[in-house]
């Protein structure tokens, strides 16, 4: 009996024991997860670091993964590429660099046993035989009289709008196309052959059912009207199989096979192979299933929007799927004429059921259900708009969430409802745009186009494998979680440094901050209305702008001009003269104008009352060096008053040193106060992070972002000198560029913070000394090398230091020196140098000059 008991207490324990380290463990995640989502991200690494260490910590590994970045594995393909699709048996992935005649098309064999580089061929539209050992492309014939036909196309079409340089792209595309020929490549042994077609442009080819046959669409050189789909075998002629006026695009095997189906003018058209017989299906922009039975497309019925499935077997009739007065759409989107399609609604492979995107109020949100119309069920609930679904299997859907700078995919169970992000960079603060997306035909890969470091600017885009069968590891995520621990520490430490010599003053200029007045400006600039150049609003906007900053102490000056002939508006620009270094300018600016349609309350009213707040708080605030705050018009009309801004501060000389550029800075799709830090200078970036974690509630992520905002003016001006807050690229508003952009879908506390973030980051700026200018070599012998510098602008430097080491992430302290120049010995090829100067403050350069000793 004592046995007996001894071991129940022992099993008792132990049960009591377990229960309660996983309680613990459960606890621990909670309090990580909530102190990420407070932007604490420092304090919720540590904690899911002894959470993950635990022994029980695999239990974890999914929410830990999702929480911190991906979960699926994910393999880089290419550094750089576009046009990513398929094979249709999904042993191939493609894609394609280079443009025009330069274009290469990359084939890799994906398996169970990795990826492996097949192929490159040069030329592009690459498609697949159905047993996948052959490809057919095309290939522009280059010649002088392409090229000299190419310049005399761009010097008579003159690109004055979107609609010109559309033209002028379909002219160039023609044209590219009626140089091209037909190649045929065995894949097993790269042998090739060319199939001809004298006498027509080529733009798409398919193979046929049998894979001996290629249908061709093309034109006859010189018609720009009308399209035609030819069958063509290796040794004969082509042979027209389409009839009729206008273009034909987008050819597809449907019906097993029996049937090619083409778009044209709105229609549908089937061709029948065998009897050539062809029926036209009034079916705009339509979405076929995959296994090419069935297909969807929308139509009206006097108020409502219908969206129709119609199997496309003969006498079908079509049903009603979903019947509706909200607002249903018929969007594509597609990277290449050969690439996958994004729809606005899409069947799952056999037919049976349609997915599709729904507006009832200012966002699309995805919706399944079946063909017949029963068991309708909302996949999404966000505030952002979801779009483009597609079915990977007939359960799951892939949808996209956001707006076309920065859409990220989303896996979707239709039965559950369960979300689950697809792709991302596994860091804390740098986003990862997405472009592209191409499903594999069995559901359980995707190609991804995408910007995993987060640089916008430089033209390279990765393509990415994702196995959404394949999921991270335990250590992988540790590993990940690790990492991202580093650097976080490593941020917040380099901020404390760089902040402590003036966060006293720093912290009272930032709880000077108010939202209430930051409200005032809003609801005051919002009874204007539209503000863009060609309205009225534009005019009172300038009065307000000048009345505010007259009265915190400015004399704002006026840059009166005309954006356009007869259309008279001005940037309103106030200074703040430094009281030391008053030739060094800084310049802090945000556009004040809005698009036509609507008063702009987010765009660009937040980022304009975050400014004219910052200068208030300034105003009797004077920094070192001196700060301009530029209210720019005529952003939305094509950058005007930047490029106008910087063209007179280009002829009036004097040094700009450092640019804040707000845009877009009030919208948020969720509890959370955060917004993305825009850079073309690193040493910004890290700066406003810590003006954001040391002084303000804004969590802040970043990418390298300029192009289409004022900034770009400033970067073509100045160099990489720029920083700034707003949603591009991450923007995730429904209400950009909407008459709905109004008041009540800003956060106002969320427009302080970035006005408080944009004090602690000018202050600091204006307070230390600029980049160092002009570092050079001057002399090498051996590992010795002598370097100098232009002395620095600042008439308070006292010194300069110097680093170096294998990489600027890897800088060590070499010495300090008080004149613009050092003397090196042990500095071998390689060795990077970076230097910055030091004021009588303490106050180090915030960003650095280098050099790789060569």
């Amino acid at each position: 009996m004592s046995r007996i008991l001894i071991s129940i207490g022992l099993c008792l324990c132990n049960f009591t024991t377990g229960g309660y380290a996983q309680q613990h463990l459960v606890a621990l995640y909670d309090s990580a997860y909530y102190a990420w989502d407070a932007g604490d991200y420092h304090d919720a690494l540590e904690r899911l670091e002894r959470l993950l260490s635990d022994p029980a910590g695999a239990e974890f590994v999914e929410r830990v993964a999702l929480l911190t970045g991906e979960l699926y594995r994910v393999e880089e393909l290419a550094a750089d590429g576009r046009a990513v699709r398929w094979s249709p048996d999904g042993r191939f992935a493609v894609y394609e660099t280079g443009v025009g005649a330069e274009t290469v098309t990359h084939i890799l064999a994906v398996g169970e046993e990795g990826v492996r580089r097949l192929a490159e061929v040069s030329g592009r539209g690459l498609a697949f035989a159905p047993g996948g050992d052959r490809v057919a492309y095309l290939v522009v014939e280059e010649s002088p009289e392409l090229e000299a036909a190419r310049a005399e196309l761009r010097g008579s079409l003159e690109v004055r709008d979107y609609a010109s340089y559309r033209r002028l792209r379909s002219e160039l595309v023609r044209l590219d196309a009626e140089h091209s020929r037909v190649v045929l490549r065995d894949l097993g042994t790269g042998v090739e052959q060319e199939v001809a077609a004298p006498g027509l442009g080529k733009s798409e080819v398919i193979f046929g059912p049998d894979g001996a046959s290629l249908y061709l669409t093309g034109n006859e050189v010189g018609e720009r009207e009308r399209t035609d789909i030819y069958e063509v075998r290796p040794g004969s002629e082509p042979v027209a199989i389409t009839t009729g006026p206008g273009l034909k695009e987008r050819p597809v095997l449907v019906l097993g096979g029996e049937a090619l189906a083409y778009q044209s003018g709105g229609n549908l058209a089937l061709v029948d192979l065998d009897g050539r017989s062809t029926r036209t299906i009034a079916a705009p922009a339509p979405a076929i299933s995959a296994d090419g039975s069935t297909i969807a497309y929308l139509s009206a019925d006097g108020d409502m929007t219908v969206l129709n499935v119609l199997s496309l077997s003969p006498g079908a009739e079509p049903a009603a799927a979903v019947r509706t007065g909200y607002r249903l759409a018929a969007s594509v989107s597609s990277a290449c004429a050969v690439c996958p399609e994004l729809r606005s609604y899409a069947l799952s492979p056999d037919g049976g059921r349609v997915a599709f995107q729904m507006m009832t109020r200012e966002d699309w949100e995805l919706y399944v259900t079946e063909v017949a119309g029963a068991g309708e069920v909302r996949l999404t609930h966000g505030i952002e708009h979801d779009l483009f679904p597609q079915f990977l299997d007939e359960e799951r859907i892939i949808g996209l969430a956001g707006e076309g700078r920065h859409r990220r995919a989303y896996l979707y169970n239709t039965s559950t409802g369960e979300r689950t992000r697809v792709f991302h960079n596994n860091t804390v603060r740098t986003i990862a745009p997405q472009y592209e997306w191409a499903v594999s035909p069995d559901g359980s890969k995707m190609l991804i186009v995408a910007e995993r470091d987060g640089n916008t600017v430089s033209p390279e885009r990765g393509v990415y494998l994702v196995d959404l069968e394949r999921r991270v590891s335990l250590q992988d995520v540790l590993e990940r979680v690790r990492a991202n621990l580093a650097a976080e520490r490593e941020l917040r430490r380099r901020g404390q440094e760089m902040f402590a010599p003036v966060a006293d003053v720093v912290g009272l200029a930032v709880a000077d901050v108010s939202t209430a007045r930051i409200y005032e400006y809003e609801r005051e600039l919002f009874r204007f209305g539209s503000k863009h150049i060609t309205r009225p609003g534009n005019a009172q906007a300038i009065e307000y702008l000048t009345a505010q900053l007259r009265s915190f102490g400015y004399e704002p000056e006026l840059q009166w001009f005309e954006p356009r002939p007869g259309t008279r508006s001005a940037n309103v620009v106030a200074v703040l003269e430094g009281s030391v270094n008053r030739d060094v300018k800084y310049v802090v600016s945000s556009h004040f104008d809005s698009s036509t349609r609507g008063p702009g309350a987010d765009d660009n009213t937040s980022g304009t009352v975050a400014l004219l707040e910052a200068a208030r708080v300034l105003a009797e605030r004077p920094q070192s060096a001196t700060i301009q705050f530029a209210f720019l018009t005529g952003e939305e009309a094509g950058l005007l008053g930047s490029r106008e801004y910087v063209r007179r501060a280009a002829e009036a000389g004097g040094q700009i040193v450092g640019v804040l550029n707000n845009d877009m800075v009030g919208f948020a799709d969720d509890h959370r106060l955060d917004n993305t830090i825009r850079y073309s200078n690193a040493g910004l970036r890290d700066l406003q992070h810590a003006a954001a974690f040391l002084f303000t509630e804004l969590i802040t992520y970043d990418a390298e972002y300029f192009r289409g905002t004022d900034a770009h003016s400033f970067y073509d001006a100045f160099g990489d000198i720029t920083g700034g807050i707003g949603s591009y690229p991450v923007l995730s508003s429904p209400h950009y560029h909407q008459v709905h952009d109004v008041l009540e879908t800003v956060n106002h506390q969320l427009i302080t913070e970035v006005s408080k973030t944009t004090v602690a980051s000018v202050m600091l700026m204006a307070s230390s000394p600029s980049r160092v200018r002009d570092l050079e070599l001057v002399s090498r012998a051996g590992s010795s090398v002598e370097l100098r510098w232009a002395p620095a602008l600042e008439r308070d430097v006292e010194s300069y230091v110097v680093y170096s080491g294998p990489s600027l992430g890897e800088l060590q302290l070499v010495r300090s020196v008080s004149v613009p120049g050092v003397s090196l010995s042990d500095a071998e090829r390689g060795t990077v140098v970076a230097v910055k100067a030091v004021n009588g403050r303490g106050l180090a350069g915030w960003d650095w000059a280098w050099l790789a000793v060569e």
